[in-house]
């Protein structure tokens, strides 16, 4: 029996990119995954090929279940009718990881620069609604179905630690909002044993990222392999309370639990 072969989760973002790297290391460790966002057959975003059903096929393929359902995170009407569909399903959820993220679109207006006076507003827009505030929207409608069991866990990927100025401001003020929010989550959640933790990637190797031509050699270390190991490294801890509230890095974790990138490395970028 796979370990996490009972638990029923939930994937946002997951056509591509993280979040289709922790949907398919769940599917590895026998979870049924329930894969969102927008892009399905037909109708993809921001001019890529990837789709919610190539990752759910890739779930079960792992052998786990995957489950596509269209839902954009920004519109609290889909990701309320994605939580109905998955009480009448399995009356639960185990997991939430939430990985949308719209700052990085090609559609974006282009900067004029790296500071805040030079970008423009739609970028702010951009990583604050799909991100924070799809976050917040997503979680709202996931804990009602953690509650009644005493149990549950909430991941949000992030992508800043401490002091550490990140990128730029709109993304700095977007990554700390998402640790702050996990942070008063953790403490608003623990009467119910339910957690919530921020976890911390560093520059991953996507789909986008490879077909901008960058690779290992350019600093971009990590696969998407790598979070998904401790997305699923976290769902399996009996004692992940400990960690509620904080923001980790994957590399942190990694050497707590003993899990490695698919090279076998535990490299880091922040």
């Amino acid at each position: 029996m796979k370990p996490l072969q009972n638990t029923i989760a939930v994937v946002t973002g997951a056509s591509r990119g993280a979040g289709r790297g922790i949907a398919y290391e769940l599917g590895e460790a026998g979870a049924t995954v329930y894969v969102t966002g927008r892009s399905i057959h037909g109708s993809t975003t921001d001019n890529r090929p990837e789709t919610i059903e190539e990752t759910a096929a890739g779930v079960t393929a792992r052998g786990g279940k995957g489950i596509a359902v269209r839902c954009d995170h920004t519109d609290s009407t889909d990701v309320r009718h994605l939580f109905e569909g998955i009480k009448d399903q399995h009356g639960r959820i185990d997991l939430l990881v939430n990985s949308v993220f719209g700052g990085s679109e090609s559609s974006l207006p282009r900067a004029g620069g790296r500071r805040f006076w030079e970008r423009p507003e739609e970028h702010w827009d951009a990583m604050m609604n799909a991100g924070a505030h799809a976050y917040v929207l997503t979680a709202r409608d996931a804990v009602p179905l953690m509650i009644p069991q005493q149990k549950g866990l909430i991941v949000n990927i992030t992508a800043q630690l401490g002091d550490t100025i990140s990128a730029n401001l709109y993304y700095d003020l977007a990554m700390n909002a998402v640790n702050r929010m996990t942070l008063v989550m953790a403490k608003e959640l623990k009467e119910y044993n339910v957690s919530a933790v921020a976890l911390c990637p560093g520059w991953m190797r996507t789909e986008r990222v490879v077909d901008a031509g960058f690779g290992p050699e350019d600093g971009a270390t990590e696969t998407t392999a790598y979070v998904g190991r401790a997305v699923v490294a976290l769902a399996m801890d009996a004692h992940v309370a400990s960690l509620s509230g904080r923001a980790i890095e994957v590399t942190e974790l990694a050497r707590a639990y003993g899990f490695t990138d698919v090279d076998g490395t535990r490299s880091s970028t922040h």
